[in-house]
């Protein structure tokens, strides 16, 4: 069949016209998908703009602002935690327990909170808030199960038989190894024990894993160690806090470090050197006592950031000397813990040091409040002894709270010292 060549160069200019409205078409529409998603990049600037205006402010946006600056896609877009919810109990319920207690919370676990005090437990799980501390806040976790507070020691034996359960034991140092030696029988040899207090046993002077070990007679207990810059208050407050939790064992670390974040006020980093994050923890609180001392006597920030300074030094001495890592004083259970309690009155180390330039006793001072400071003084100078260390500042502070100097001897004695080089290799 012949096709004249009329009909022909028709058929091919139609061809030509549909290619033509095709690309015609598939242009506008990556122009309209282009001005789309530059008019919601421009959005996110604004509404940027206007977050940063509104913590200027401390306001914050309202549904409609938010509506009114496009679709927040990131609301859509969820957000992969990588942990599954945990039981864990909490032993003590004091100001640094509820906290724990509460940030455990909030990451999505199951968690009960043991206490002695039969009305303390009831007001915390009828009223859910803490009537002997921190009673000004709400344990109430929002989307997160609800805190529960046990009192008998029936109770916490059955709480305790939970499959891998977790033990966050917020007791004061003094008292955490016989506490341990007392129930060791109730405690599964495969539950994780991670130990919040900051300080080092006196009766045995131990680091408090070793302490713990020994009062539990058992080597392979799995331990783990929370240590960093936290007031209970601040954490309690949703103010961002971060902290670092070591093991011998990474895996278990890890496990609390998954335990304890979540996402928003609570940023968890792990080590495996157990050893410096325990010194670096209890080591700072005679030290926040000496910067209590400084203040009392009237001394002003030039001597506070010079102490400051230099203990760092004599802590990463000392960590070393006994095992541990110096670059882990640098972090949050050094050098993050240290600022923290020498810098701020909440410290009960620090005012401690206040108050001893006052006049009052040691005795007179710990009955008001636990001064982990104190008896870890004295074991800091043991093991500055033990490890042939001179570390002025630790004997200072030790030599004051004993009263063995004066405020005026202990001045002379740091300020007329023989000059030197300011750093020094050591170990």
């Amino acid at each position: 069949m012949n096709v004249s060549p009329a009909v022909g160069r028709i058929s091919l200019s139609n061809r030509k016209g549909d290619r033509l409205s095709t690309l015609i078409t598939a242009v506008s529409l990556s122009f309209g998908v282009g001005v789309f998603f530059a008019t919601h990049i421009l959005r996110l600037r604004d509404r940027e703009r206007l977050r940063k205006a509104c913590s200027r402010t401390k306001k914050h946006l309202v549904k409609g602002q938010r509506s009114a600056l496009g679709v927040d896609l990131t609301s859509f877009i969820p957000i992969w935690t990588g942990k599954a919810p945990q039981k864990v109990v909490v032993i003590g319920a004091g100001a640094f327990g509820t906290a724990m207690a509460y940030a455990a919370a909030q990451g999505g676990n199951e968690v009960v909170i043991y206490m002695r005090d039969k009305e303390q437990c009831k007001v915390i799980n009828t009223e859910h808030r803490n009537p002997k501390y921190l009673s000004e806040f709400s344990l109430r976790v929002e989307g997160g199960s609800e805190i529960r507070g046990i009192c008998t020691i029936a109770e916490l034996k059955e709480e305790l038989q939970s499959p891998g359960v977790v033990i966050m034991h917020a007791l004061p140092c003094q008292l955490t190894p016989p506490w341990f030696q007392e129930h060791k029988d109730m405690i599964p040899k495969d539950a994780l024990i991670c130990c919040t207090a900051k300080g080092l046993y006196l009766p045995t002077q131990q680091l408090m894993g070793h302490a713990i070990l020994d009062a539990l007679d058992r080597a392979d207990q799995p331990l783990a160690f929370l240590s960093g810059p936290s007031f209970a208050a601040e954490i309690m407050k949703g103010n961002p806090t971060t902290l670092v939790v070591a093991s011998d064992q990474l895996f278990q670390a890890v496990r609390i470090q998954k335990m304890m974040s979540n996402f928003k006020t609570i940023r968890v980093f792990t080590s495996n050197d157990p050893v410096g994050v325990q010194l670096g923890g209890a080591l700072k609180n005679p030290l926040a006592v000496g910067a209590g001392m400084i203040e009392a006597m009237g001394f002003g920030t030039n001597t506070l950031a010079a102490m400051v300074t230099r203990a760092s030094h004599e802590l990463r001495q000392l960590c070393s000397a006994m095992g541990g890592d110096p670059r882990t004083v640098d972090g949050l259970s050094g050098a993050g813990d240290l600022m923290l309690t020498c810098f701020s009155s909440q410290s009960r180390n620090q005012r401690c040091g206040q108050r001893l330039m006052k006049g009052e006793s040691v005795e007179d001072i710990q009955k008001d409040c636990t001064v982990e400071g104190i008896a870890t003084a004295d074991v800091a100078v043991i093991y500055a002894d033990m490890c042939g260390l001179e570390l002025p500042i630790f004997r200072c502070v030790h030599a004051l709270i004993h009263k063995k100097i004066t405020p005026e001897e202990a001045v002379l004695d740091l300020m007329g010292r023989r000059s030197r080089a300011e750093t020094k290799k050591f170990l």
